[in-house]
């Protein structure tokens, strides 16, 4: 009898499969994700399902799901019958407490989980953002679309107006998931299910030691023993040898496809994310560890729905997001890595061009216009968090996100041609104690010997000598000079010494007194400065400013 009824549920499978697979012929998952089209989804609970979520909202319980098109991109065009026929579905509430998280009284978000034989369109899980700290209902279509436009691996968007039980709770994000179905279309033939790994780091996740058992692991075997990508990761960032970081790294991380996904969360201002902010015990969130079949490491973007909106200056202290502020671990260690820096230097520049390519500023007018009537039907009929007021005039608005987006480029352009890295050839370097000189000869033009020029200065020399900058200048008469020098951190620039409006006459001897927090740095890595020294001449002119990188270490067998 056992046999009997295993077959026929077999044969009951294949023939549901077959009814789904045909009504879908003329959809498909693309369309779904198409920000441009908004679909109607029913969902429907039992009571005793409903009771269940309000105890335990993190648990799957059983219900059905069906999805619907609009004829015409209206909620009036409404379509007579399902794409598919409606079939079983697990269901379970999102979002964080404190943050999106919303129960059924309310515009929940919600999760889905289909059995293989009915999956939908090919997919087996979806997930439906209830957009409750969106106002503008833009940040993470917009967001998705920079990531894929900058070459980073990223969900699709679409949307979704959501019904639970025959009553209106109002529109969704219908994000892809990033599950082995996703991870395929991605990667393709690369994604291998039982070699590789995706990890969900979120609220202070990072690679650092013993961190491992702190990520999630979504995709691939989570049994000890099987996490050894991961170990290795963390055991590369955080370790020690004579070579650069980024090449004592490079093995187990792709720094130039995560420096691309930096470079687009610190673009969009994705105050949230990896790269993103200072908060203490939060910092990094939001993001994925995907690992190959060789355990090489990228990184993939998530919970996007507070970029695009502008945070220097906010009420929340520690949200600033500035090009080169404190993120995850990674981040801040390939700032202050010399190949890794330049590396990130020059993804930002391809980011920034991605993303100006995109034009986010046409398409998030394009998709307010789309949502317009579905966000008038969510406010007359559903469970609105937002008017239209604040829809459009919130601080996290449509109106705030356009004007962000129009700036952005021009932002990032300054701070590009503020924090260029020096060319190879234009660093010298000095060895630290003893009194090694960069002699005039080697030190490349504007710093070159000779006869100064009216209101013009020559430097016939750098050393460094007992924690101290020393430089021989020449001056064609007598003013006043400025020196200083900065260090590259992961927080920014930070001044390293400076020398102050000193009077000088035809030649000058300038001494400057490195920083304690340059001298402790210089013991365990090599210091890449920016040099700048500005020549005011006597009895007025234009000052002269001349400025350059420089790397100094420490000699070897120092103490």
């Amino acid at each position: 009898m056992r046999m009997i009824r295993t077959s026929f549920l077999a044969l009951l499978a294949t023939a549901l499969g077959a009814v789904f697979a045909q009504a879908a012929a003329a959809y498909d998952a693309t369309e779904m994700y198409d920000p441009g089209e908004v679909v109607f989804i029913d969902l429907t609970l039992s009571p005793t399902a409903e009771a269940e979520l309000e105890a335990e909202p993190d648990e799957y319980v059983s219900g059905t799901f069906s999805l619907t098109r609009s004829a015409d991109g209206t909620p009036a065009g409404e379509e007579a019958s399902p794409v598919l026929p409606v079939r079983a579905a697990e269901i379970r509430l999102k979002g964080s407490v404190g943050g999106s998280f919303r129960d059924l009284t309310e515009k929940a978000g919600f999760k889905l989980k289909f059995k293989k034989a009915e999956a939908f369109l090919g997919l087996r899980k979806m997930t439906l953002n209830n957009m409750v700290q969106d106002p503008s209902m833009l940040h993470e279509t917009l967001a998705y679309a920079a990531f894929r436009a900058a070459g980073v691996p990223a969900s699709r968007t679409g949307y979704a107006y959501v019904r639970l039980n025959g009553e209106d709770i109002g529109v969704y994000l219908n994000l892809e998931n990033l599950d082995d179905i996703g991870l395929s279309r991605i990667f393709g033939s690369a994604f291998d299910q039982d070699t590789q790994h995706l990890y969900e780091g979120e609220y202070g996740d990072d690679v650092v030691p013993d961190g491992a058992a702190d990520f999630e692991v979504d995709e691939g075997g989570d049994e000890a023993g099987e996490i050894g990508d991961l170990e290795a990761l963390i055991e590369a960032v955080n370790g020690d040898g004579d070579a650069p970081w980024s090449d004592r790294v490079a093995p187990n991380a792709d720094l130039g496809e995560m420096t691309k996904m930096w470079a687009v969360e610190k673009y969009i201002d994705h105050w949230d994310g990896y790269s993103g902010h200072a908060i203490p015990n939060s910092r990094p969130n939001n993001y994925y560890l995907y690992s190959d079949p060789t355990g090489r490491f990228q990184m993939l973007p998530w919970g996007t729905d507070q970029a695009w909106i502008p945070t220097i200056g906010v009420e929340t202290p520690g949200r600033e997001v500035t090009f080169d502020g404190e993120g995850g671990v990674l981040f801040d260690k390939c700032l202050e890595d010399e190949a890794c820096f330049r590396a990130y230097w020059e993804a930002l520049q391809g980011v920034r061009d991605a993303i100006v390519g995109l034009d986010p500023k046409a398409m998030a007018e394009s998709t307010v216009e789309a949502l317009a009537p579905w966000q008038e039907k969510e406010i007359e009929h559903g469970r609105p968090e937002y008017d239209a007021a604040e829809i459009k005039e919130d601080k996290y608005g449509v109106d705030t996100t356009i004007e962000f987006i129009a700036g952005r480029a021009a932002e990032a352009d300054a701070w590009l041609a503020a924090n260029e890295p020096p060319e190879e050839n234009e660093e010298e370097v000095i060895d630290d104690p003893g009194s090694t000189e960069v002699p005039s000869a080697s030190v490349s033009a504007p710093f070159a010997g000779g006869a100064p020029a009216p209101g013009s200065m020559i430097v016939n020399g750098l050393s460094l000598k007992r924690g101290a900058l020393s430089t021989r200048l020449g001056f064609s008469g007598p003013g006043t000079l400025t020196l200083w020098a900065s260090m590259r951190t992961a927080a920014g620039r930070r001044n390293v010494c400076t020398v102050q409006d000193q009077p000088v006459s035809l030649t000058a001897t300038i001494r400057c007194e490195l920083s304690r927090a340059a001298r402790r740095r210089l013991n365990e890595h090599p210091l890449r400065l920016v040099i700048s020294i500005s020549f005011s001449p006597q009895g007025g002119g234009t000052p002269v400013i001349l400025s350059r990188g420089l790397t100094v270490r420490r000699a070897s067998g120092a103490p």
